[in-house]
């Protein structure tokens, strides 16, 4: 059972100044200049089914929205219906949307609660390092807390259950930072309940979103540190990837499991003479997909940091939801780079059987069979050449296809090319391609002005949407392809919070879409900066 949320802050040992802080700092933050409170309390949060919660909407990271308020034929009328622009920050999280709030971050690490419908600030809050992942709500589980019974003079009054009361817990708001911690905050209010450090590694940090299951927050932990070998004077390398369960109530880490079984140990010298370390790597920069019934999670790696290969590298994973055991891995290998930086999409096909849709940085897209420990049914080069480049954030699939949005950022040598592919998902064969058009990028100057679509891709029935580094967001048809949409997002804009703000470049996260609304964060720390979050609706109502 769960503990009560009050228990799991002191579990957690977190300091009552800490959550003075987070208080405080929310205080500040809707009594400065360019904020704009909510005049009004929404009350406590409750999970509904119209919500996107989390990376991918649904444990088994489909991005696919089934009831999106917004038919096809209507798509074309999509207008801006407000701005939010993000304080002196990079926009960062993907939005998540759940009872009629919006919950983003910036990459400086300030969360924000904002009201769905006009973009009012309820709450934010600080977290310790720039935030990148989608943030997941709960409800936690109900305490029972002693009555205060009328007592009389002469009897002693006896606790039993019938005295016990029950106190609505608050539904908490989960993420992971740029240093390798989880939080939890009062999802109402914005209050801390606790944090819990995931890996000591300096360079530890969580790109993928946490995922949320029962009465669990599965992690997976990434890493900086191949940037830093770079140096030649850097002792490289020393991190392992992992993933680790957490208790959603209390933030204790139930287990842990490495990607790389060994500790590293000193392996030679650099021919520079600095200490070489062996093995490392192996970091998981997306989202955990939850199968419930086989009672397993997936996770897809990235590769090895020094020569000493690993078995775990560029693979899919699955571990028990139970106990981190490894089922089974899969590792992957293509022409080219053959690591894997997105979530693996669970998928039903018309027959029943599931299926195990995972896209690689070279831009081939694999089948797996969950059944078979992860038995490749198909492959298919996506792009058309190694040119055409590989995925990134991640594709969508809804009951016939994946969407797979392309970037040549991802290929060797780099381009500007991009594009969006549809697949079968049964078998794998092409139903069409559509190149990005040719951008005239609004900013002009010297600027690289590319087209690759490296945002993740988010579908509803009859349109994919898909987000391009020029900064247009752009709507296709599921049938053939056919450009539907496309707004210019890289511009300046006028934000209901009244902060200076413009877009860049799409690819951090993806669109969300929930109640006929859709949200999007413009802007890229790897492109052209931007700071804002953009709400669409049909004729902006």
């Amino acid at each position: 059972m769960l503990l009560a949320a009050a228990a799991g802050v002191a579990a957690a040992g977190v300091a009552a100044a800490d959550a003075a802080a987070s208080v405080a700092g929310a205080a500040d933050e809707s009594s400065s200049p360019g904020s704009n409170p909510c005049t009004d309390s929404p009350g406590p949060v409750a999970l509904g089914s119209a919500q996107w919660n989390g990376w991918g909407r649904s444990v088994d990271n489909t991005r696919y929205q089934p009831e999106p308020a917004i038919r096809a034929t209507d798509v074309e009328k999509l207008t801006l219906k407000w701005a939010f622009g993000y304080p002196g920050a990079v926009a960062s999280a993907q939005p998540t949307i759940v009872d009629g709030r919006v919950f983003a971050a910036s990459a400086t690490g300030r969360v924000y609660s904002l009201d769905a419908k006009t973009g009012c600030t309820y709450w934010s809050y600080e977290a310790q390092a720039g935030v990148r992942t989608a943030i997941s709500i709960a409800e936690l589980a109900p305490a029972r807390l002693p009555k205060r019974p009328a007592r009389s003079k002469r009897s002693r009054h006896r606790l039993t259950n019938a005295h016990l009361e029950v106190q609505k817990p608050p539904s908490a708001a989960f993420f992971g930072d740029e240093k390798g911690t989880v939080y939890a905050l009062d999802a109402e209010n914005g209050t801390l309940l606790w944090k819990t450090p995931i890996d000591p590694h300096p360079t530890a940090r969580i790109e993928g979103s946490p995922t949320l299951y029962q009465d669990r927050l599965y992690v997976a932990v990434g890493s900086s540190e191949e940037s830093l070998a770079a140096d030649p004077t850097y002792a490289c390398c020393t991190f392992r990837g992992s993933v680790a369960a957490l208790d959603i109530a209390t933030g204790r880490v139930l287990w842990k499991t490495y990607t790389v079984s060994e500790e590293p140990r000193p392996d030679g010298k650099s021919a520079s003479g600095a200490q070489e370390f062996a093995p490392a790597g192996v970091p998981i920069s997306a989202a955990p997909t939850i199968d419930a019934s086989r009672g397993v999670l997936y996770v897809a790696t990235g590769r090895s940091y020094t020569a000493n290969e690993q078995p775990l590298a560029d693979a899919v994973m699955a571990l028990d939801l139970v106990d981190g055991k490894v089922r089974w891995a899969k590792q992957l290998s293509a022409e080219g780079a053959a690591e894997l930086g997105s979530s693996p999409i669970l998928r039903s096909l018309a027959s029943g059987k599931q299926v195990l849709l995972i896209g690689q940085r070279s831009g081939v897209v694999s089948s797996l069979d969950p059944d078979r420990a992860g038995e490749i049914l198909w492959e298919t080069k996506a792009g058309e050449n190694k040119a055409d480049g590989g995925v990134d954030q991640g594709a969508a699939a809804d009951h016939r296809s994946v969407y797979v949005a392309l970037g040549g950022l991802a290929a060797d040598p780099a381009n500007q090319s991009g594009s969006l592919t549809a697949l079968d998902i049964r078998t794998g064969a092409k139903r069409w391609r559509t190149d990005a058009p040719t951008p005239s990028c609004s900013w002009g100057g010297d600027e690289p002005c590319g087209h690759g679509e490296a945002q993740a891709v988010t579908v509803i029935p009859g349109v994919a949407f898909s987000g391009s580094e020029d900064g247009h967001l752009r709507a296709y048809s599921t049938i053939d392809g056919k450009i539907l949409w496309d707004y210019d997002t890289a511009r300046d804009f006028v934000t209901v919070n009244r902060v200076k703000a413009s877009g860049g470049s799409l690819h951090q996260g993806g669109p969300t879409i929930v109640n006929g609304v859709l949200y999007v964060n413009s802007g890229s720390g790897s492109g052209r900066p931007g700071n804002v979050l953009l709400a669409f609706s049909v004729d902006g109502k």
